[in-house]
C-alpha cells in the first residue's frame, strides 16, 4: 500500500480558497528542480525504512515466538499491530501536517518509531511488546507515512508520476533487504540486540525528515518559502467528505481493500512459520519475504504501463487479485524452497497492482478532488483488514495445528477482493443509470461545505 496517497491541498471556502489557488499556481523555484529530486530520494528511503519493518511481520512473528510463550493468534496479532497502526493512524497526522509541515511531523514520527523499537528490546512479556512494537512503533510510522508521500506532490508537477514511482519503490526494496539483515543480526546479537540495532536504523527517518523543508516559490520577483498549509487553517477540510460513502462503487473499493489486506497479511505474517514446518530453515524462509519484496518493486513499476491497455485498469486489477488468491492456495501444495520462492515472486508481482491502478479506479466513481478523502478512509479499511487477518489465521493454526487452512482462507479473501471490485464495473457497463454508481463530484458539495463553514463561523 505504499502508493495509495496523492496529496492535494484541502479545499476550503470563501476568499481563502481563491487566495491560495492563485498562490499555488505560481512557479516554484524548487518545483521539478534539483532539490525536488533530493526530496524524492528522501521519500524513497522513508518508504524503505517503514516498509522494511511492517512488511517483514512474518520475520518478527518468528522472533517473538523465540522470545515469548503464547498462542499463535496472540503473537501474530502483535506482529501485525504495527502495520495496522501505520495505516489506521495515518489520517490523524494529516492534521499535524496542516499545522506544522512535513519536516517536523516526519522527524517526530521517526523519534517515536525508534523509541518504540528501543523499548521493545527490553520486553519481558507479550503485552509489553504489543504496546512498544505494535502501538508505539506503529504510531510513529503512521505519523511519517502521509508526510513522506505528501511532500513529493508539493515538489513535482511535470515529473510527479515518475517521482512517485521512485519514492514508493522504496517499499519493495525495504521488503527485499530487511529479512536477511534481521536474520543475520539475530544469529549474531540475538533478538533483543537486533531490536536495539533496528531502532537505531529507524532513526534515520529523522534524517529523511530534516531534508523536507517547504518548497520555495517566486512571487512578483521576491523569493518566498511557503508551507503548503497556509490555507489549511480553514475549518473546512475535504478529509471529512462522508457523502462519498453514498457511492456504491467507492464502498466496493473499500471492501476490496479490506479483503485484499486481510489475505495478503496472512501470507506475510505466516509464510515464514509455514516454511519452517515443511523443513525449510529459518534463514531461507526469511528469504521468501525478500523475494516477495523485490517482485513487488518490479510489479509497481510494471503495472503503471500494463494498466493502460485497452481492457482497462479494473479488469487488470481484478484479475491480478483473483490470480493472487490462486497463487496462495498453490503454496499449500508445494514442499520445497524453490517452488515457494517462485510463488512468492508471483504473489509480490500480482499484488503490486494496487499501487498504480487503484487511484485511477477510484476516479471512476469519485472526482479527482475527493481522492485525498477517499484515501484517508481506505487506509482505515486496510488497517481493519491487516488487523483481522493474521490473528484469525493464528487462531485457526492453534485449533487445527496446520497452516494449510490458513492459506486457504487467505487465498479465498484475495480472490473475493478481486471479484467484488467487478460489481460496480459491470453495473456501469450494463447501462443501468443510478446515482449510486455515477461519479460523485466534489463541486456539487462545495455549497454544503461553504454553508458549514459559515455556520461554524457564526455559531
Amino acid at each position: 500500500m505504499a502508493a495509495l496517497v496523492s496529496w492535494k491541498t484541502p479545499k476550503c471556502c470563501g476568499s481563502i480558497c481563491k487566495k491560495n489557488s492563485t498562490h499555488s499556481e505560481q512557479k516554484g523555484d524548487d518545483i521539478d528542480d534539483v532539490y525536488a529530486w533530493i526530496i524524492a530520494v528522501a521519500s524513497f528511503f522513508g518508504h524503505l525504512l517503514i516498509y522494511g519493518i511492517i512488511y517483514c511481520s512474518g520475520v518478527f512473528y518468528e522472533m517473538f515466538r523465540e522470545m515469548f510463550e503464547g498462542s499463535s493468534s496472540m503473537l501474530s496479532l502483535i506482529a501485525i499491530l504495527s502495520t495496522a497502526f501505520t495505516y489506521g493512524f495515518s489520517p490523524i497526522p494529516g492534521v499535524l501536517i496542516n499545522k506544522y509541515g512535513q519536516r517536523i511531523v516526519t522527524i517526530t514520527g521517526g523519534v517515536v518509531a525508534g523509541t518504540g523499537l528501543l523499548l521493545s528490546s527490553y520486553a519481558t512479556n507479550v503485552y509489553y511488546i504489543a504496546v512498544t512494537f505494535g502501538v508505539i512503533t506503529g504510531m510513529g510510522f503512521g505519523t511519517c507515512y502521509l508526510a513522506i508521500l505528501s511532500i513529493v506532490s508539493l515538489y513535482f508537477k511535470k515529473y510527479r508520476i515518475v517521482a512517485f514511482g521512485l519514492s514508493t519503490s522504496g517499499a519493495g526494496l525495504g521488503t527485499f533487504v530487511y529479512p536477511p539483515i534481521i536474520r543475520f543480526l539475530v544469529n549474531i546479537y540475538g533478538v533483543r540486540g537486533t531490536m536495539l540495532i533496528i531502532s537505531g536504523i529507524t532513526l534515520n527517518l529523522c534524517v529523511c525528515g530534516s531534508l523536507m523543508r517547504a518548497p520555495r516559490i517566486t512571487s512578483q520577483g521576491s523569493e518566498l518559502r511557503t508551507r503548503p498549509t497556509q490555507n489549511k487553517k480553514s475549518e473546512c477540510l475535504s478529509l471529512w467528505n462522508l457523502h462519498i460513502f453514498k457511492n456504491v462503487g467507492f464502498i466496493t473499493v473499500c471492501f476490496n481493500n479490506l479483503f485484499a489486506l486481510f489475505g495478503l497479511n496472512i501470507v506475510l505474517v505466516h509464510l515464514t512459520a509455514y516454511s519452517v514446518t515443511i523443513n525449510i530453515n529459518k534463514d531461507m524462509a526469511a528469504m521468501l519475504i525478500s523475494v516477495f519484496g523485490i517482485s513487488l518493486c518490479i510489479g509497481q513499476l510494471s503495472f503503471g504501463v500494463i494498466g493502460k491497455v485497452r481492457c482497462g485498469p479494473v479488469i487488470i486489477y481484478s484479475a491480478s487479485y483473483i490470480l493472487s488468491g490462486l497463487v496462495v492456495i498453490l503454496m499449500t501444495v508445494v514442499q520445497d524452497f524453490i517452488s515457494l520462492a517462485i510463488l512468492s515472486a508471483a504473489l509480490g508481482f500480482l499484488s503490486a497492482s494496487i499501487s498504480p491502478l487503484l487511484p485511477e479506479i477510484i476516479t471512476l466513481f469519485l472526482s479527482v478532488e475527493l481522492l485525498p478523502s477517499a484515501f484517508g478512509y481506505l487506509l482505515v479499511f486496510e488497517a481493519v483488514g491487516s488487523l483481522l487477518g493474521p490473528p484469525t489465521a493464528g487462531w485457526l493454526f492453534d485449533v487445527l495445528h496446520r497452516y494449510r487452512p490458513c492459506f486457504y482462507l487467505a487465498g479465498a479473501a484475495l480472490g473475493l477482493s478481486g471479484i467484488i471490485i467487478l460489481i460496480p464495473y459491470f453495473i456501469r457497463r450494463s447501462g443501468v443509470t443510478s446515482t449510486d454508481v455515477e461519479v460523485i463530484d466534489a463541486h456539487e458539495t462545495d455549497k454544503k461545505d461553504e454553508s458549514l463553514c459559515l455556520d461554524n463561523k457564526y455559531s
